[in-house]
């Protein structure tokens, strides 16, 4: 959630919400039976002067208005480490259990932010979008205080659901738990604020910590996990190069 003069506030959608224009292109009747909640997804530069520091001070405010206006919100910051652009210097991703609880929430900001919106705008430019978010494999033990996570663009293959590529997804996953790489993972679909987007979802995977994220790339590169992937992700998605960010867990909400 960012400052009141902040534009674009992220898509909303979820599972069996009807009409095209809270789903993404990926978003098709047969995937009906995968839950959906809306996540915000932020883009942000630091303001001349700010840090780290600054927005250790802003997250700190906002937990007290949370505290006071929204207990089911839980949220993210990310620092990226392996990023194809050097476009933003933080993304803050949130989230809520359902549609109606990210209304309500909403309509407590904008009734009053208690003058956060306007130290978030002292802060950062932020870009705002919305996604439609389904998972794929939830943490094993709860979020962990930091770990690794990556953003990928996927494209479906024609003809193939978004339920196909989650099944994929999650067998994927599987495989690498077993190679000793277990991962959280969800689809982010494109909702509110993308404009004309060019790939169908985002598949988003965490790990507690570099060291299992390591054993990944030794589990895929020299285990056959590359195989795997072949076997299990041939004719049903294609996805680029990830994104790298480490993550700091904000705040976990009380749902």
């Amino acid at each position: 959630m960012a400052g009141k003069t902040i534009s674009g506030v992220l898509a909303l959608a979820v599972a069996g919400a009807a009409g095209t224009a809270f789903t993404g292109p990926a978003h098709a009747q047969d995937d009906a039976a995968l839950a959906f909640t809306p996540v915000e997804m932020m883009a942000c530069s630091f303001k001349e002067d700010k840090s780290w520091d600054d927005l250790d001070e802003l997250t700190e405010a906002f937990n007290k208005w949370l505290k006071r206006k929204d207990k089911d919100y839980t949220y993210w910051t990310f620092a990226p480490v392996f990023r194809e652009d050097n476009e933003l210097d933080f993304a803050w991703i949130g989230g809520w259990s359902s549609g109606a609880m990210f209304g309500k929430s909403w309509d407590n900001w904008f009734d009053d932010d208690d003058d956060v919106g306007k130290l978030f705008n002292e802060t950062a430019d932020c870009v705002n979008n919305l996604a439609s978010v389904t998972t794929v494999r939830a943490p094993a033990d709860g979020w962990p205080e930091a770990g690794v996570t990556w953003f990928s663009r996927c494209t479906l293959e024609d003809g193939v659901s978004l339920r196909d590529a989650a099944a994929a997804h999650g067998a994927m996953g599987s495989a690498m738990a077993d190679m000793g790489s277990p991962a959280a993972s969800w689809l982010f679909l494109p909702a509110l604020g993308f404009g004309d987007v060019e790939f169908d979802y985002y598949h988003v995977e965490s790990w507690d910590d570099f060291a299992t994220l390591g054993a990944g790339f030794d589990a895929y590169f020299n285990q056959g996990g590359w195989m795997k992937a072949n076997e299990l992700m041939d004719g049903v998605t294609q996805c680029a190069s990830p994104n790298l960010y480490r993550y700091k867990l904000r705040r976990d909400g009380d749902r």
